[in-house]
């Protein structure tokens, strides 16, 4: 579930839901966590909602087997089109979630810190979809949470999301570009840390084919020392408080909700204050008691309390009892006492006079999200964090008390040690004859690691020098065994381990024969032709198999009473059924072909398109085996609709 903020709204719904059109398909999409993704909640949650699969992760041996394939040749499909960008930061994985190491074939997962040390902490989608059916307008779909790409994120967390959807013009501008503010130099820096400044060039395009909305501002932290003329020119962080500050006369007042405090002297607090032109008596920090369910999530260091405290900020009680609906102070009208689930949204309310304005954000409150203050004016930034500003028309927390006794505020004693990780980005792709692996430790760092793929763990002998100015290592392992595929470097350095997945980059020819773990290698090849079919409006081949058996009999009754089958002279009416069905998938086959012959689709889905014809064909001279003897005539629907998709491959380019 998720707290969403629009039109001055809040509202209480699903996190995993879409505001684009049910008939629109997805095309691309780059999604950003703190934490690696969990495979698990990609495959079984969210995967399925964004691509629209049609089978269920659920269900009995075979039904979950079409999941995987229908997953995977999507993935397949979309090959590169869907980025994950993290930190190199993660809890140990499950068994559950390794057993699906082979999305990261399809799918780019991306670190952040090949430059300089970096921790990725934004939580950002931008999900690009197609035209829906009988529509011409591509969307563009924007989400900015708080929610992290983790089971727990979805299942033991409350979050804070603001979501929009957005028409698309044919071609971008640079003048749309430029109304996102900061938005856009954010991707860049972003996809810089990821290791290539074009990374994310794809996103950037699609920004500057969306009209900014008018009642949202974006306010952003990169990680790096910036100058003071860097924050004028780019408002990162703090810096960029004052650009969303209601407007009026006065101090600005802030109430604050953030699951994490950092460690807060008089200093900084004060240099934070000043930008968002405030003072610290204006402040709200709305924060537990001891006795509270969240206790053990909600951290607050005691010396940034006495800080708080002692600059007169008011610290406000968040009352929440289970199952007492008296004596709970709830996020929204349908928010339950008895919800187990503990707060983990960042929201900023921002007020002058009449005047408040909303921030969501990931951003905790606390210096490495917005920045220590520089001598000259500048800041020291430790974080990639994003938010989205908006006027706000109602505060759930508008009748919070103060603490009466300060010893009832739940604390820490210190501030929670920060993770240092030593291997501090890591990348690697096969492309059939070599796995390239580059990574980034800590200086001095000694590193150890292998190659893992099914069955069989080869271990790295020889490393190379990293380079001294940069700590990167850089290493080309020769690998041609396609039947053995290359899943993952696992990487050690001390007591740290990191599991790097390989991006399958051979050419698409190459990469569709590979087959999804769980999947039954003998049927794998009828289970993938039915969902081919599936996928052009066709019914599944053992349906249709099914069919054209019920057509053919004929129940007889005997003097007896009792009935049996016989199978009948002609075969004609099973014939023309199984045709129909066949050309119906040729036909949408064609109408989708025609879309793409237009122009309308981008080079690759054109060659998606055109390499499913081919697919096609051969699944339908399969399918004419299955239906031939002793049933030859019910075989002609499946050959001429191969026949006829033929034809109509000689007339389509690629490149058309």
């Amino acid at each position: 579930m998720s707290k969403g903020a629009s039109k001055g709204e809040l509202g209480w719904e699903s996190l995993l839901n879409s505001d684009a059109p049910s008939g629109a398909r997805l095309k691309a999409a780059l999604l950003t966590s703190y934490e690696h993704s969990d495979e698990r909640m990609l495959v079984e949650h969210l995967l399925p909602m964004l691509l629209k699969l049609e089978h269920e992760p659920q269900g009995d041996g075979r039904e979950v087997q079409y999941f995987w394939l229908e997953l995977d040749a999507r993935l397949k499909q979309m090959h590169g089109q869907v980025t994950v960008v993290s930190s190199t930061v993660r809890d140990e994985q499950s068994l559950e979630s390794l057993a699906y190491q082979w999305i990261w074939h399809s799918i780019r997962r991306l670190t952040v810190g090949c430059q300089s040390k970096a921790v990725q902490h934004s939580k950002l989608w931008l999900l690009y979809w197609g035209a829906a059916d009988g529509e011409v307008s591509e969307r563009l779909e924007i989400v900015v949470s708080s929610a992290n790409l983790t089971r727990s994120a979805f299942k033991g967390q409350i979050q804070a999301a603001w979501r929009v959807c957005l028409d698309l013009y044919p071609q971008p501008s640079k003048t749309r570009l430029a109304g996102w503010g900061v938005l856009p130099e954010f991707l860049r820096a972003l996809a810089a840390s990821t290791g290539n400044e074009a990374n994310l060039d794809a996103y950037l395009d699609l920004l500057g084919r969306a009209e900014a909305p008018a009642n949202a501002t974006f306010l952003a932290s990169v990680p790096g020392k910036h100058s003071a003329s860097d924050l004028r020119r780019t408002p990162w962080g703090a810096a960029g408080l004052r650009g969303i500050a209601p407007p009026g006369r006065g101090n600005v007042g802030a109430s604050i909700l953030s699951p994490y405090v950092g460690t807060w002297n008089s200093e900084s607090l004060q240099h934070w204050c000043a930008n968002l032109e405030s003072v610290p008596r204006r402040l709200q920090l709305i924060w537990i008691d001891w006795k509270h369910p969240w206790a053990r999530s909600w951290l607050l260091p005691e010396a940034s309390l006495r800080t708080l405290t002692n600059a007169k900020a008011t610290v406000l009680n968040l009352r929440h009892v289970l199952g007492d609906e008296r004596n709970t102070d709830h996020f929204h009208a349908k928010h339950r006492s008895t919800d187990p689930r503990w707060n983990h949204a960042k929201l900023y309310l921002l007020r002058r006079g009449n005047a408040r304005r909303l921030l969501l954000t990931s951003a905790n409150f606390s210096v490495a999200a917005w920045g220590r203050a520089r001598a000259n004016g500048g800041l020291d930034i430790d974080n990639f964090e994003l938010g989205v500003c908006v006027d706000l028309a109602e505060w759930p927390f508008d009748r919070l008390e103060p603490f009466v006794d300060t010893s009832e505020i739940a604390t820490t004693v210190e501030e929670q040690n920060r993770f240092t990780a030593m291997i501090l980005w890591a990348t690697a792709k096969w492309n059939g004859k070599v796995v390239e692996l580059a990574c980034r430790c800590a200086n001095g760092a000694v590193l150890s690691g292998k190659i893992c793929c099914r069955g069989i763990d080869v271990p790295i002998d020889k490393w190379p020098r990293p380079d001294a100015e940069s700590s990167l290592y850089r290493m080309r392992l020769p690998w041609t065994d396609a039947g053995r595929q290359p899943m993952s470097v696992l990487l050690a350095c001390g007591k740290e381990t990191l599991n790097v997945p390989i991006f399958d980059d051979r050419p698409s020819r190459e990469r569709e024969t590979s087959i999804p773990d769980g999947v039954d290698p003998d049927t794998v090849q009828t289970m993938r032709d039915e969902l081919l079919f599936e996928a052009y409006g066709g019914r599944a081949a053992d349906d249709l198999d099914s069919d054209a058996e019920s057509v053919n009999e004929r129940k007889v009754v005997t003097g007896n009473g009792e009935g049996r089958h016989r199978q009948p002279d002609s075969y004609a009416v099973a014939a023309f059924v199984l045709a129909r069905q066949h050309l119906q998938v040729v036909d949408n086959w064609v109408a989708r072909m025609r879309i793409a012959a237009m122009g309308e689709l981008r080079a690759f889905e054109r060659q998606a398109v055109r390499r499913d014809g081919e697919l096609l064909i051969e699944a339908f001279k399969r399918q004419a085996e299955r239906e031939g003897a002793p049933k030859q005539v019910n075989a002609l629907g499946a050959t001429l609709a191969a026949e006829e998709l033929a034809i109509r491959l000689k007339f389509f380019s690629e490149d058309a």
